[in-house]
């Protein structure tokens, strides 16, 4: 990537909301996951080569489900618990994943996923208070190499690297997309950017029903 290009873009990244520092590798990650209940499996590859970390909830009965087996409301915007119930009976309990070893520069559906499966075993915490996306710059020496895609071809300073982002992923995170445009649409509310996250707000607690523009995360 031309040097000209990685002062003009950014990546997204999570960060550590109680250090206020962008959380690179795993290695950061895992304790943060490990006070919330989960516990890091052995990283694995995927078909397409990429190296995957995933977590698994220890108390999966102690998840918000009843039985662990119905969707509360509470925390996630309905159209993702139409979508989470729809695919209940074909799809096995969701579990948190990142590339590996580094976790930054990853796609805004990456982001969401991760944080909607924490989220979905969680009763009442807030996970802003350990951790949020937000922008950052592109780092002048080890993301120089590194291949990227635009996130939105449209108006979009973020990018993401190639291949982190899975199929299942894209074609679940861009039909609620489609959803919810279709319902701002009906409800006369327009976007200029079709990708949506969730983000910490300014001054206000954060649930993970809180959905804005790619283009007003802050970087």
């Amino acid at each position: 990537m031309e040097e000209c290009t990685i002062d003009r873009v950014r990546k997204l990244a999570l960060w550590d909301t109680r250090t206020f520092k962008p959380m690179i590798t795993h290695e950061e990650l895992e304790p943060i996951m490990a006070t919330l209940g989960f516990v890091g499996r052995p990283p694995k590859p995927a078909e397409n080569g990429v190296v995957w970390k995933q977590y698994v909830y220890s108390a999966a009965c102690g998840c918000r489900h009843s039985s662990c087996g119905g969707l509360s409301s509470g925390g996630l915007s309905a159209v993702v618990v139409h979508e989470v119930e729809k695919a209940k009976q074909q799809q096995p309990m969701p579990s948190p994943r990142f590339p590996y070893p580094r976790i930054d520069g990853l796609h805004v559906y990456t982001y969401r996923a991760f944080i909607d499966a924490v989220n979905f075993y969680l009763d009442g915490r807030e996970i802003s208070d350990m951790f949020h996306i937000r922008g950052m710059p592109l780092h002048q020496v080890y993301d120089r190499r590194k291949k990227f895609k635009w996130m939105n071809e449209d108006e979009s300073i973020f990018v993401y690297r190639e291949r982190t982002l899975d199929l299942a992923t894209l074609n679940f995170y861009g039909n609620i997309v489609e959803v919810e445009n279709k319902n701002n649409n009906a409800n006369g509310k327009k976007h200029n950017n079709n990708n949506f996250f969730i983000i910490r707000n300014k001054g206000s607690n954060l649930y993970i029903g809180n959905i804005v523009p790619l283009k007003d995360i802050i970087v």
